[in-house]
């Protein structure tokens, strides 16, 4: 299964490995590493969306090493390299490892996901219950995206496929009302887990961004803790505006982790490891397709490997 998952994670971030690789070529084949050289690489990585801080790491430690040179060619090593940054791209990334379906203190255990229009929210939320479903775990879904009847039966559609409990309210409704409802059913049920789909939101939006803080708020009179995961979708497609859509839905409801969808075929893959340096929140799971095995857990070392195309 880890294989096959990596495999697939690999295959996905095929274009993003591209640009990271194309931006490294600008040492391969030389003799040494002359500052210039250095320089230039940094700019490269900077452009493939890995960041200035990243960036600027991984050229320091390429820096300091010796042996990057091949002894027959006496030119510097494209493997010995690739596998040089995809070490350090794994160390930025390994203290955001955090496992989303690990089990829960408090139950149930509210997941409430906010996101801008199509992050994949929906679709995301009904891959979480499935991997809930496949550990045995009771779910509620709230459709608390009142104003979306396409999204209401979309999500209701997963809950039926996952054998989830499905909660939502009348077209237009306040989200907050539908969010204490299914709460108060989550409780009632002991349920595991309660995921809340909220509607999409540009994160410039300050009234709905309110919406959003007032139903956590909600959920937390029910629950002082609730909900005990605050997740933010990003669609990995768009580089680095998710560094703003972060910042933002970070400040209105304080974010707990991070799940990042569509990233295959996207050659902006590289925004995570960004985002991880600037943000150091938890990234939960990584998306590369839209069937429902297409989502598993977010590992530093698998996906430092898959963006540099190392098997």
């Amino acid at each position: 299964m880890a294989f096959n998952w990596f495999k697939k994670l690999k295959n996905g971030l095929s274009k993003s490995a591209a640009k990271v690789q194309k931006s490294i070529t600008a040492v391969v084949g030389k003799k040494t590493l002359d500052q210039e050289t250095l320089n230039e690489l940094e700019d490269q990585l900077i452009m493939a969306d890995l960041g200035l801080r990243s960036a600027s790491q991984i050229v320091e430690k390429l820096k300091s090493q010796k042996f990057l040179i091949e002894k027959d060619t006496k030119e510097i090593s494209e493997s010995k390299v690739f596998n040089v940054v995809a070490n350090e791209i794994s160390k930025i990334l390994q203290p955001c490892e955090k496992d989303l379906f690990k089990k829960k203190i408090d139950t149930p255990c509210v997941l409430l996901l906010s996101g801008v229009n199509g992050s994949g929210k929906t679709t995301t939320a009904g891959k979480i219950s499935e991997k809930l479903r496949k550990n045995n775990k009771k779910v509620v879904i709230a459709a608390c995206d009142t104003f979306r009847a396409a999204a209401v039966s979309q999500l209701e559609t997963w809950a039926e496929r996952t054998g989830s409990i499905f909660v939502k309210g009348d077209d237009n409704s306040d989200p907050a009302a539908v969010a204490y409802k299914s709460m108060e059913l989550a409780i009632k049920e002991k349920a595991d887990y309660l995921i809340i789909d909220t509607a999409g939101r540009l994160q410039n939006k300050s009234d709905l961004m309110q919406e959003l803080s007032k139903t956590c708020r909600v959920l937390s009179k029910l629950n002082k803790n609730a909900p005990q995961e605050k997740v933010v979708v990003l669609d990995g497609t768009v580089g680095q505006n998710a560094h703003s859509q972060l910042k933002h839905f970070d400040e209105a409801i304080g974010i707990t982790g991070i799940i990042v969808t569509k990233l295959d075929g996207t050659a902006k893959g590289g925004v995570i490891i960004s985002l991880a340096e600037e943000f150091k929140k938890p990234i939960y799971a990584i998306g590369v397709g839209e069937k429902v095995e297409d989502l598993d857990v977010f590992k530093a070392d698998e996906f430092s490997r898959a963006i540099m195309g190392i098997d």
